[in-house]
């Protein structure tokens, strides 16, 4: 790339609610220098974050897209890359980088950089009608980013010819807005919690994947022996997801008579003061690529408990820098959460260790430093 010209990266994402990958985007769209980038966004379906990628993208581009594989929407998402003059494509998922190849690579020859989020991505492309195509899409792709090493490595595993070509890149998170905790007590009586509640967050929008069950029942185990123990949901569902689980939960709670005990807050955009007002943060999910939600817990000094699942005890060393328990295990997670309730020198040790984990491991300036070196090389 020319030194002396802004590069053009454009992102390309499936919609714009507030889950993990949709952050990491908007963590990078506010992270690249605006004196070496001007940054785009193209997206086939709405979302919360709207007015924050607005702040920081010079144009955001909604493309509708018919059900099945959409020929026009490619067009369209190609003719972004010409009245834009975009030099760099960044799409995130399986989905947006099929509809980007042929614009990027095949009409306008671009640079294009697929950033995949799941193991469980990886496996379904490679064993669906999309396997074969997608070896004929590795040849044509500059670089896939795993934002995990388990990521990265299964796909070198499944396709060894373009070893190469893989890289990880592991989420990053801004510590300094993490730091502050003088907003915890507000928070805390916002969502109507006393100072002897003990409260157990998790940030995740309502998909089966992320096994918002399992909370539950172990809310139900302990709510006769502790009563001060409460529980915080933030996160969505979405109409139309096949996946949307927040009805489901809703009724768990209220046949587990436990309405008093679990909060569900929705969306919220302040999430540095939402867990500044946590005891513990939990992410009970069948599978994760790198929980960003996790790193950003830590980063709060929050203690952390997650399932013994890819993409979770990737950042969590059990005992260490967090607590992992079995996968929809909700009686061990009852366990790990008494333990925690006991607020003892072990719980602070885990903090301190997994912060310096963040600091070592998960610093905001080498995740943007190699996109930017992706981006402009």
């Amino acid at each position: 790339m020319n030194k002396f010209k802004k590069t053009k990266v454009l992102f390309v994402a499936s919609q714009l609610g507030a889950g993990g990958a949709e952050r990491i985007i908007l963590d990078l769209a506010n992270g690249l220098d605006p004196l070496q980038f001007d940054v785009y966004l193209a997206a086939f379906n709405r979302g919360v974050l709207e007015p924050a990628f607005r702040r920081v993208c010079k144009e955001i581009i909604f493309i509708e897209k018919k059900q099945g594989i959409d020929l026009s929407a490619m067009l369209k998402l190609s003719n972004i890359l010409s009245q834009y003059k975009i030099d760099v494509v960044n799409a995130h998922h399986y989905m947006p980088f099929f509809y980007s190849l042929l614009g990027t690579k095949i009409l306008h020859n671009r640079k294009l950089i697929y950033t995949e989020h799941s193991v469980p991505e990886v496996e379904g492309i490679y064993s669906s009608i999309h396997g074969k195509l997608f070896r004929w899409m590795l040849y044509r792709v500059n670089r896939v980013v795993g934002v995990s090493t388990e990521i990265r490595d299964a796909l070198r595993k499944m396709y060894p010819m373009h070893t190469k070509k893989f890289v990880a890149i592991l989420n990053g998170v801004n510590i300094d807005k993490f730091s502050r905790r003088e907003q915890r007590m507000n928070v805390r009586e916002q969502f109507g919690f006393s100072p002897e509640h003990f409260v157990i967050g998790t940030v995740a929008n309502f998909r089966e994947v992320k096994n918002h069950a399992c909370i539950i029942r172990a809310a139900a185990r302990l709510k006769e022996a502790y009563p001060l123990v409460r529980f915080l949901f933030v996160g969505t569902g979405f109409p139309g997801d096949l996946e949307n689980t927040e009805n489901t939960i809703r009724q768990m709670i209220k046949a587990f008579q436990l309405e008093d005990r679990v909060i569900l807050a929705g969306y919220q955009d302040d999430i540095p003061s939402v867990l500044s007002s946590l005891d513990a943060f939990c992410l009970s999910s069948f599978s994760e690529g790198l929980p960003v939600s996790v790193l950003e817990a830590m980063a709060a000094r929050v203690p952390v408990i997650g399932t013994n699942v890819a993409g979770i005890r990737e950042v969590i060393d059990d005992g260490k820098t967090g607590l992992l328990f079995a996968n929809d295990n909700d009686d061990e997670l009852a366990s790990l959460i008494k333990k925690l309730t006991a607020g003892t020198l072990f719980a602070q040790k885990m903090m301190d260790e997994a912060y310096r984990f963040i600091i070592e491991k998960h610093a905001y300036q080498k995740f943007y430093g190699r996109y930017a070196a992706l981006f402009d090389s």
